[in-house]
């Protein structure tokens, strides 16, 4: 706590510094309030009021994207209470896949929803979400709203639910965006947009979008001594830990993962009439990540480099291969989503909304061989998971009475996964695959029916009374060179009900709480793929391990409770306090058995509880303070497969999250000061990786962020952004960059 109190000392001093040149300015925005009455759509699947809504919601505009430097969609959400992203979410140069992890009050990413438009966008086969897909140049707002919601969502949305909403052809505009980023950022942006809606009631939107990173080393080669002596005496190396503790050297590093990213898209829409619309689309993106040499820091009595042997460092035995500066391997990510839809009335007061989205998704990564590796090639092996997801909605929103207004409909979701493991005679070459190993197909559906009764007890007390019932579906088989498994299909069901309450006992306060129930699905991957990974075998040595397919898992569910609200002191200045806690059971976890065997079972039961603040105020007409603070208490609480991670904390889960921002704009110029303060996180179950600053640990950080803009005109604007303005040294298992500069130019017409 006592770092976290000098964090904030060192924000504000750094916000009155930059704050401070602008006096001298002129003033030409005025006095705004502060935007309480914006409408939002998730929470209650309907057009609600901010303030008025069933949920502290928290809502991301384009104004708030474009004041920060923003290159994918975790980078607008540095901000959001009670929202920690690792390194593949967020991060400009972060040379990993768009997939990564993330909690929302202390629950991870797989639990959490993430919709697109209203549709979910999760991964077919794991569950996980390619972060790229979102391209940030289109997006108009974002919604995330915490707590359970399957009773509206369904499966996945137990820790709450994220909506990424795009741009609509609502004026004629066509921009132009351009970026260069210099030290760990170096690299290139680029974006074309076009938005217009006719006379004859046709919209369109179409854009694309590039980026490229040159990336930096960010994982390093930490090996521990082993018993015995060693042969061949060395230099160069480091004396570090593990992130448990353990007496370890660092060696070398896995050189840089430079990649780019490709985006396209286009949106047609035509209005009917006055009161009904048509629409539909594609977007695409496309990833492609690749690797530069390593490096290896030793050097024999010769002075020559060494990448492998039986090692003698500082008269320890340490045996390393090249195979260890070689785990990290070339990656092709994409993603193409159809989509249409329609919105309009039926009589004179009910809305009716039809959406249909279809996303299909590539993606697979080669690896050399353990057992002969080279950086220019040799065996190896081709991961191909291609996989798609169906959604369909009807959705009928409606009055009833003076007292009453329903929103009901039905839904649809479809996952298909169909992954492949080749042997590959290079693994360098994609093409050059000799026999298929194993894989797995899975299939899963899942059908819903939803309602919710939106009821004015009061004309200070509002009650949203709903639930949803999901009919769940799936069958899969799993092969390998020697045999195969077709498991019969099963089904389950769930029924998901919650119940808020809003009451503002003045105009000036919002008073919540509610109670629901969610559930989670298990995905493909942990029903039917069983596959080979790298453990620590039953003898103690490093090796290879099984990790078995369960077909027989159960959803996972979530209790959760809530109590809170915001009380507006001012036009300009409003703060919020909630009270959460969600039950969680039947978590799916992975158990080690004998011989070297790792089965996925039901059999984690936690809490997560916590304390969430929010403040925001106009300091001066041109000079805005948004500040915010989450306490996350997350605990296990049984663990059939892993006993000691009873009593610990759960993995991605921070216990504090603290985040402090000026945002100012007067006559032409504007900037942003931000800062964000996340303590530490166990990657281990059983929380034994207490150690920070070194490979592979999850520090407590805290990231200063600054952008200055200045408009040439109503056309053309130029920016500069430093990321990480102070410096600090850090790790989210790869080490966060650096002190690093982006410029941007932005033209619009």
């Amino acid at each position: 706590m006592d770092q976290l109190i000098k964090t904030a000392g060192r924000i504000l001093m750094v916000s009155a510094c930059m704050a401070a040149p602008l006096h001298a300015a002129e003033i030409t925005e005025s006095s705004a309030p502060v935007e309480l009455d914006v409408m939002v759509v998730t929470a209650t699947r309907s057009a609600q009021s901010l303030a008025d809504a069933p949920a502290a919601v928290s809502v991301v505009d384009e104004k708030k994207i474009e004041s920060k430097n923003v290159s994918r969609l975790g980078d607008a959400l540095d901000q959001v209470p009670s929202l920690y992203l690792q390194n593949g979410a967020f991060g400009p140069s972060q040379g990993t896949s768009g997939t990564s992890g993330m909690s929302l009050r202390g629950i991870d990413q797989s639990r959490t929803l993430i919709l697109l438009d209203g549709q979910p966008i999760q991964d077919a086969s794991s569950g996980k979400v390619n972060w790229r897909i979102p391209f940030t140049d289109d997006i108009e707002r974002i919604e995330v709203v915490p707590g359970a919601f399957s009773s509206l969502y369904g499966s996945n949305a137990i820790g709450g639910v994220i909506n990424i909403i795009t741009k609509q052809p609502d004026k004629r505009e066509f921009s132009v965006k351009l970026k260069k980023g210099w030290n760990d950022l170096s690299g290139e942006d680029g974006s074309v947009y076009f938005r217009d809606t006719l006379e004859s009631g046709l919209g369109i939107v179409a854009g694309v979008g590039y980026q490229k990173r040159d990336s930096y080393v960010n994982e390093f080669v930490v090996k521990t001594p082993v018993a015995g002596p060693g042969a061949i005496p060395v230099t160069g190396w480091q004396a570090t830990t593990s992130r448990d503790g353990t007496p370890a050297y660092l060696v070398g590093d896995k050189g840089t993962t430079p990649w780019t990213s490709a985006h396209a898209t286009l949106k047609l829409s035509y209005k009917l009439d006055a009161r009904d619309k048509v629409f539909g689309g594609v977007s695409w993106q496309e990833t492609e990540q690749d690797y530069t040499p390593f490096n290896t820091y030793l050097r024999n009595a010769a002075g020559t480099p060494v990448s492998s042997g039986n090692l003698d460092i500082d008269g320890q035995r340490v045996n390393l291969s090249l195979f260890d500066f070689l785990n990290n391997s070339p990656l092709h990510e994409s993603a193409t989503r159809y989509f249409a839809g329609y919105e309009g009335r039926i009589g004179t007061d009910k809305l009716l909304k039809i959406d249909l989205a279809k996303i299909v998704r590539e993606y697979s990564f080669t690896a050399a061989s353990p057992t002969s590796p080279s950086f220019e090639g040799g065996p190896g092996t081709l991961t191909d998971t291609p996989n798609s997801g169906l959604d369909g909605s009807i959705q009928l929103s409606f009055p009833m009475g003076e007292r009453h207004f329903w929103v009901t409909g039905l839904a649809l979701h479809r996952d298909e996964v169909n992954q492949k493991i080749y042997t590959l005679s290079n693994w360098r070459d994609d093409d050059s695959q000799t026999t298929l190993n194993n894989g797995y197909n899975g299939n899963s559906t899942t059908i819903s029916l939803f309602a919710q009764d939106e009821i004015a007890l009061t004309d200070t007390l509002k009650a949203y009374l709903g639930g949803r019932w999901d009919y769940w579906e799936t069958k899969g088989d799993f092969f390998n060179t020697t045999t195969s498994s077709t498991f019969p299909g099963r089904s389950d069901s769930a029924l998901s009900p919650k119940l808020s309450l809003v009451y503002k006992p003045v105009e000036a306060a919002t008073l919540r709480t509610s109670f629901g129930r969610s559930f989670r699905a298990p995905p493909n991957l942990d029903l039917y793929s069983t596959t080979t990974v790298r453990c620590i075998r039953d003898d103690g040595s490093a090796g290879n391990c099984t990790a078995q397919a369960n077909p027989d898992l159960e959803p996972e569910t979530g209790t959760t409770w809530e109590v809170g609200g915001e009380w507006r002191f001012t036009k300009s200045t409003v703060a919020g306090l909630t009270l959460h806690e969600t039950r969680l059971k039947d978590l799916i976890y992975t158990k080690r058995t004998p011989v070297n065997l790792i089965e996925r079972i039901n059999a984690g039961e936690a809490r997560v509880r916590g304390i969430e603040l929010t403040a925001r105020t106009r300091l001066t007409p041109w000079l805005e303070l948004d500040a915010n603070y989450a306490w996350i208490d997350s605990e296990m609480l049984e663990n059939d497969a892993d006993p000691s991670s009873v009593g610990k904390r759960l993995t991605n889960s921070p216990e504090h999250i603290a985040g402090i921002g000026l945002t100012a704009q007067r006559g032409p110029w504007s900037g942003t000061l931000n800062a964000r303060y996340v303590s530490h996180v166990f990657f281990t179950a059983a929380n034994t990786d207490v150690v920070e600053g070194v490979p592979g640990s999850y520090d407590a950080y805290t990231v200063v962020n600054a952008k200055a803009g200045y408009a040439f005109s109503k056309n053309v604007k130029a920016s500069l952004a430093i990321n990480n303005l102070l410096d600090e040294d850090a790790y989210s298992f790869f080490l966060l960059p650096g002190r690093s500069a982006v410029a941007e130019l932005d033209f619009s017409f």
